[in-house]
């Protein structure tokens, strides 16, 4: 489902790190720039290396259509060749084209005003080149939107795993079967089971410390160090996790019970697309959001973390009503038109 250049050069902290662990856009209307999805994948020798404390017992949903078994298969094979120390299970993604979804769970519409704080709109035109919906006016008022059916069922699907969640006592890594593992890094080192298992050992262990409710692995948008409109805190930045301010993409994130329960009493309905709705939350200081950083990921890039997504712009079941990075059609899904 859904919803990077940087200096090579790494600093102190995380030159101990990597020897400690790893040694021995051009669509019509743009929600958000490229996403971490367009860094280059690569082939990995096998070995996912083992997991700490941190990471003990940790499970992982992995969010799916059922008519869609080639992901499955595909992310499958991956998890159990570079992870096979993470315990998974499939979950079957609400199908927005087939699957009746509750209003009072997710809305039918939703207006773009929150996430133009962050987006980057241009004027709508229709076929003749009439200005449907000016940049201005998707700032303020907002502009409505219908979610398209693919939105609307991702974002069924991820409430449908904050209830499983908020019923459990621990956290969960929630992965959509596009997640990839193995790519070209920031460094230009390539990511490996063993370098997302050493990497990510350390970002939950400053995530329990900071009491983290979640913790995303894979990013694009502004936190600790590129912040839009929040005040930064003074003093030494952590290298390995920063505060979120406002982030998308639901590719992969650790989610504990406590954040399950804040999203799903916030849902009355869910009224954004999912991606922009948790980052909304985190926006609002009402959910405790963290990423985490992969080596090299500097404080000018946009997008980061351990893992990316196999083809952002190519094989996705979604279509972004606002047109979003894949240049979809911005008047298609117009509440208004």
């Amino acid at each position: 489902l859904e919803r990077d250049v940087g200096d090579p050069r790494t600093s102190g902290a995380e030159q101990l790190v990597e020897q400690v662990f790893l040694g021995a856009m051009a669509p019509k209307v743009a929600k958000k720039p490229a996403a971490a999805g367009a860094r280059d994948r690569s082939r990995s020798a096998p070995g996912g290396g083992k997991p700490g404390k941190a990471l003990e017992g940790l499970s992982a949903l992995v969010l799916g259509l059922e008519r869609r078994p080639d992901r499955w298969k595909r992310c499958e094979d991956m998890l159990n060749k570079e992870v096979p120390w993470l315990k998974h299970e499939f979950f079957r993604a609400t199908d927005g084209k087939a699957d009746t979804i509750p209003d009072d769970e997710v809305a039918k519409t939703w207006n773009t005003k929150c996430n133009n704080f962050y987006g980057a709109y241009e004027d709508v035109l229709d076929k003749d080149g009439k200005i449907l919906y000016t940049a201005a006016q998707f700032a303020d008022p907002g502009v409505d939107y219908e979610f398209s059916p693919g939105e609307r069922g991702c974002a069924h699907s991820h409430y449908r795993m904050w209830q499983k969640i908020a019923e459990g006592d621990s956290p969960v890594l929630i992965l959509e079967d596009d997640v990839q593992l193995i790519f070209k890094r920031t460094t230009g080192r390539q990511a490996t089971g063993r370098t997302f298992t050493a990497r990510f050992e350390l970002g939950m262990e400053e995530a329990i410390k900071r009491k983290a409710e979640v913790l995303y692995l894979g990013w694009s948008g502004h936190r600790a160090g590129n912040y839009k409109h929040h005040v930064p805190v003074r003093g030494r930045k952590n290298p390995l996790i920063r505060k979120a301010e406002y982030v998308w993409t639901t590719v992969a994130y650790v989610l504990w019970p406590a954040g399950a329960k804040k999203l799903l009493a916030a849902s009355k309905p869910m009224d954004q697309p999912v991606d922009n709705f948790m980052a909304w939350e985190c926006r609002e200081g009402r959910l405790e959001s963290y990423v985490l950083l992969d080596e090299g990921d500097k404080d000018d890039l946009w997008s980061g973390g351990i893992v990316t997504q196999l083809d952002f712009n190519g094989d996705s079941d979604i279509k972004k009503s606002d047109g979003g990075d894949q240049g979809d059609d911005p008047t298609e899904y117009l509440a208004k038109k």
